[in-house]
C-alpha cells in the first residue's frame, strides 16, 4: 500500500514497506529515481540501526543483521495523517530481534512545506537494556544529464577526502582519494559509482547543480549527520545524496562491539533517538 501527501507544488508518495518514499514530483516532474535503466530498484531507503556494512556485535554475540540494517523489511502503518504530512510507525518483531536484539518502536514523519520536504526519524527503545543505533538516509535525485555534469556545493569549506570501500563488500579499506579542498566538489562519474564517502564534515547542507550553472537542482540540509555519501549506479541519470550518522566497518579489523562504533548513539531504556533532515526541491 502507498500513501500520497504534499502541497500544490510538491506531491509525494510513500510506501508502507520500509516507510520509503517512492515518488516526489515537483510541479508534476518526477524527482526520485524510478529505475529507468534497471540499475537500481530503490528510491529512498531508510537505514537503521546503522548504515553500510557493519558487524552487529553485542555482548560478544554477532547477529546476522544485513547491509544497511533491517528497517527496510518492516511494514509501516500510518498513525497520523493530513494533506501535507504523514507519520508512519512500525515495531520490531521476533524475526527482527534475531538480527538486532531490541524492542524498538520506529516512527517516520514526512511533512511538505511548499517545495520543501522535512523528514524526521524516531527510534524508541521499548526494552530494558541500552541499545546502540544510528540512522542513515539514501534519497535519489533524477538528473537532466550525466552525473559527471554535476557538482555538489557545500555551505562551508571542506577537505574532500573520499574514503574507499572494498568492492563487493562495502567496508572501508583505510585508503582514500584526495579530491582537494573548497566548497565545490565535482561529481566524478567513476568515483561516484564506487561511492564518494566523506567523513566528519563541517557543513550541514549541500546543494546539487550542473557545472557552470547557478540554478540549484536540490538542497539537502542534514543537522545531526556528520558523514555524507554520493553514489549512483552505472549508466543511470541519478545520484543518491546520503547523510549517515555512522560509517562502515574497517575491512582489515575484527568485528567490533556496536557500542564502540563511531557515530552510534547510546539509547537508554525508554528513551528516543531522533534524527531529521530537509530537502528543498528547486
Amino acid at each position: 500500500m502507498t500513501y500520497e501527501f504534499g502541497s500544490d507544488v510538491l506531491r509525494c508518495v510513500v510506501s508502507e514497506v520500509g516507510a520509503e518514499l517512492v515518488s516526489v514530483k515537483l510541479n508534476g516532474k518526477e524527482r526520485l529515481w524510478q529505475n529507468d535503466n534497471g540499475g537500481w530498484d530503490g528510491h529512498s531507503p531508510i537505514l537503521f540501526p546503522y548504515s553500510g556494512r557493519c558487524a552487529m556485535v553485542e555482548n560478544g554475540v554477532q547477529y546476522p543483521c544485513p547491509f544497511h540494517g533491517f528497517l527496510q523489511s518492516l511494514v509501516f502503518a500510518p498513525v497520523e495523517r493530513d494533506g501535507n504530512s504523514i507519520t508512519l510507525s512500525a515495531h520490531t518483531n521476533e524475526e527482527t530481534k534475531k538480527l538486532y536484539p531490541h524492542d524498538v518502536s520506529l516512527f517516520v514523519t514526512y511533512m511538505v512545506v511548499g517545495n520543501r520536504l522535512e523528514i524526521t526519524y524516531k527510534a524508541v527503545n521499548e526494552g530494558t537494556e541500552t541499545m546502540y543505533a544510528a540512522f542513515g538516509c539514501h534519497e535519489s535525485y533524477n538528473l537532466d544529464g550525466e552525473v559527471g555534469e554535476y557538482e555538489a556545493v557545500f555551505e562551508k569549506e571542506e577537505n574532500f577526502r573520499s574514503y574507499y570501500a572494498q568492492a563487493d563488500d562495502g567496508r572501508l579499506t583505510g585508503e582514500y582519494k584526495d579530491c582537494g579542498t573548497g566548497t565545490v566538489l565535482p561529481l566524478d562519474e567513476k568515483l561516484v559509482e564506487m561511492s564518494v564517502i566523506l567523513a566528519d564534515l563541517q557543513s550541514r547542507s549541500v546543494s546539487l547543480r550542473k557545472r557552470g550553472e547557478e540554478k540549484i537542482l536540490a538542497k539537502v540540509t542534514f543537522p545531526g549527520f556528520s558523514n555524507l555519501l554520493f553514489w549512483h549506479p552505472e549508466g543511470s541519470r541519478m545520484v543518491c545524496v546520503e547523510p549517515w550518522q555512522n560509517l562502515p566497518d574497517d575491512f582489515h579489523a575484527e568485528p567490533q562491539e556496536i557500542s564502540t562504533k563511531k557515530g552510534m548513539t547510546a539509547v537508554q531504556a525508554g528513551e528516543t533517538l531522533v534524527a531529521c533532515h530537509q530537502i528543498e526541491y528547486l
